[in-house]
């Protein structure tokens, strides 16, 4: 969905969401698995969910 479905629009306010959930009290361990996961269905969304915490 987040590769066929969805255009740019659509995806910034979900890598915000996903960003913002992902600093509220998650641990390192856990954010990086979330960082692959996501980056295993789009690289590139994957990668700006990342790349929010560098």
């Amino acid at each position: 969905m987040v590769r066929e479905v969805m255009d740019d629009a659509q995806r910034d306010p979900l890598v915000g969401n996903v960003t913002r959930h992902l600093r509220n009290g998650v641990s390192t361990a856990v954010r990086e698995r979330a960082f692959q996961c996501w980056k295993n269905l789009d690289a590139t969304t994957g990668g700006r969910i990342a790349d929010a915490f560098a």
